[in-house]
């Protein structure tokens, strides 16, 4: 389901015929212009070679996915199991046992050949030497001055002809992998997030007042605008997590002032169930930076929601050089993900354990399908759908999918710096981020929202000085993410949407601006209030605005809605696009608002799916009664 698009990707399987009669497998356009060529890499240098194996039946997955998403389907709800997707996928057993002849043939001593848990990845350790030649490639040591790191890298290998349908790519070769530097809404740090914006209150309004709910919002408020019903019981069964990665903390004081003021279904001192991920750090940090994310999730989450448990999924540790990642929060509900293609990236990902230098970091071994998944999963955190290689896109993509499979419902931000990236950054021809505080340049598109298997939620507000019974707008207060994936190809479920959208309202910028091929996943999926959400904080409270507030409302939303599937003895909704999509009479429609950067209006909201707001604001009486009336 991927489609490179960049002046810089990668070209795979191109037919050109090396030596040996060998095919070049993989191959730079252009090495990217931040790394300088040092020099021939050192022969005898030490390198641990990660062969990743074809999988099985990735080409039927959409099919698939639509045997259980679909509401037409007969065999809607018939989720796999972890081991059936495992089995599923797996590399065939002639596709490594042919891979491993080649390796030997090539005089790897096949006692050290590894092949992975999950059948689809050989790794073993060997040098730049050998390296060259089984690859007929030539290593070189690049640098890149402005993080201080050195890489071990080629422009282009090959492999056998006959050999290459079995492998999808070959580490470390082309990658010019280092863990970089993810931008924040407030600078850079190496914490990929969204990071809400926020503001100091001078009063706080009533809880139950209604008046002034388009300057700032309350529980009441979302309960009169979405007719959100209070939860009476606990479902046995129901479960909803939300994601936060350290040193990101709630503190529990300031969810019980919460509750105290907004919430008082909620008993004092209700916390979320605490799923303590490779170490599970929390912070002492009273500070904005380090409460502010936790803090607004689980007030909503819990306020909403209770008495349904809400657990909290707390990733890594507190090492800010190698902080954990989403693919470190997968291991740890997947045990089967620790080593799909591989494991976890060494450039990119935390690898445990840490060396113990700092206190509260984490010194044991990777938690791998330690904890169960929740029926839904909201994550508020992300990145720039380019920081990252195509090849690692593709696997995290490819997790959420099995999620899918498996009847898990994955909700994330879709961004807050609207067609632009992380702190308003857009894309230059050659795919790197354009200078701070530019406003030019390619739209930069967020991840996770442009993976298909998950469902994006943007922002959307009630208009200037409103009332709860208005019709929604795109939010204002920040530029709700939204546009068009780099990478993935447009899903089944999304293609009359997206045809519809050319079809009445294309925005008519060309190639040079973004994606404009209408073959590509679009984003986000829905929209849903995200502007002001009054939040308990260091004993007082504070507005917090981003689709940071939007995916754990509509998580909520989702979660009381499974608790009544299972209460009438259904199951929980699971994927939700296909049904989504397939319904969009139970959105209220978006017409206003854009989403504004990279030099240019962005995407207006219009009549139908857009960009920005997706299918529209769900009418929460309407969504219930569809997915109800589902098997």
């Amino acid at each position: 389901m991927k489609l490179s698009t960049l002046s810089t990707a990668v070209a795979i399987g191109l037919s050109s015929i090396a030596q040996g009669a060998s095919v070049v497998h993989e191959k730079r356009d252009q090495v990217p212009p931040e790394w300088t060529k040092l020099g021939r890499a050192v022969p005898d240098t030490a390198i641990e070679l990660r062969i990743g194996l074809k999988q099985s039946n990735l080409e039927h997955a959409e099919d698939l996915a639509n045997q259980i998403s679909h509401p037409k389907s007969e065999k809607y709800g018939k989720f796999l199991s972890a081991q059936q997707v495992v089995d599923l996928f797996a590399a065939p057993q002639e596709v490594i046992s042919e891979t491993m002849q080649w390796l030997r043939q090539g005089g790897i001593n096949g006692n050290r050949i590894k092949p992975t848990a999950g059948r689809n990845w050989l790794k073993f350790n060997t040098t730049v030497a050998v390296a060259e030649k089984l690859l007929d490639t030539t290593y070189y040591t690049y640098r890149n001055e402005e993080e201080s790191v050195e890489v071990v890298a080629c422009e282009s290998y090959s492999v056998p002809e006959d050999i290459q349908p079995n492998i999808d790519l070959i580490m470390p070769t082309i990658q010019f992998e280092t863990r970089g530097l993810a931008a924040s809404s407030r600078g850079l740090s190496r914490r990929d997030t969204f990071s809400p914006k926020f503001r100091v209150l001078d009063s706080v309004p009533h809880p139950s007042s209604l008046a002034n709910c388009s300057e700032t919002t309350t529980p009441a408020c979302l309960r009169a605008i979405y007719g959100l019903p209070d939860s009476d019981e606990a479902v046995e069964g129901n479960s909803y997590g939300i994601v936060e990665f350290a040193p990101q903390s709630f503190n529990q004081d300031d969810l019980n002032v919460f509750y105290a003021k907004y919430a008082s279904n909620v008993p004092n001192n209700t916390g979320p169930i605490i799923d303590g991920i490779d170490g599970g750090y929390f912070s002492n940090d009273s500070s904005v930076d380090t409460r502010g994310e936790s803090n607004l999730d689980l007030c909503y989450a819990i306020g909403l929601v209770h008495p349904q448990p809400v657990t909290l999924f707390q990733v890594g540790d507190n090492d800010p050089v190698q902080p954990a990642t989403n693919n470190n929060f997968l291991d740890a509900i997947d045990g089967a993900y620790c080593t799909y293609e591989g494991g976890d990236d060494h450039d990119w990902d935390a690898i445990y354990p840490h060396d113990g230098e700092l206190s509260g970091e984490y010194l044991g071994q990777p938690d791998c399908g330690k904890y169960d998944a929740t029926k839904v999963i909201s994550i508020s955190y992300g990145s720039n759908e380019n920081d990252r290689p195509i090849s690692y896109r593709t696997r995290e993509c490819n997790e959420y999918m099995k999620l899918a499979l498996m009847g898990v419902t994955v909700l994330f931000s879709s961004g807050d710096t609207g067609v632009s990236g992380i702190s308003g950054r857009c894309l230059l021809p050659n795919g790197a981020w354009t200078p701070p505080g530019a406003d030019y340049g390619r739209f930069n598109p967020m991840w996770p929202g442009t993976c298909p298997w998950i469902t994006s939620v943007g922002g959307s507000a009630l208009p200037e000085n409103g009332s709860v019974t208005d019709k929604q707008v795109a939010a204002y207060n920040f530029g709700s993410g939204g546009g068009f994936s780099n990478i993935f190809a447009l899903p089944s479920y999304q293609t009359n949407a997206v045809a519809e959208y050319y079809s009445s309202h294309d925005p008519g910028y060309n190639s040079s601006i973004y994606n404009n091929t209408q073959q590509v996943r679009g984003f986000p999926d829905l929209a849903v209030s995200s502007q002001s959400f009054i939040t308990g904080l260091a004993g007082d409270f504070m507005a917090f605005s981003g689709t940071s507030a939007a995916s754990p409302l509509f998580g909520a939303m989702i979660t009381l809605i499974n608790g009544e599937r299972i209460k009438s003895g259904k199951g929980s909704v699971g994927f939700l696009n296909p049904v989504l999509y397939s319904h969009p009479e139970v959105f209220d429609d978006i017409t206003e608002g854009a989403n504004h950067g990279c030099g240019t209006d962005g995407f207006p909201a219009v009549e139908g799916w857009d960009p920005i707001t997706g299918l529209g604001t769900p009418n929460f009486a309407k969504l219930r009664d569809l997915l109800l009336s589902l098997p």
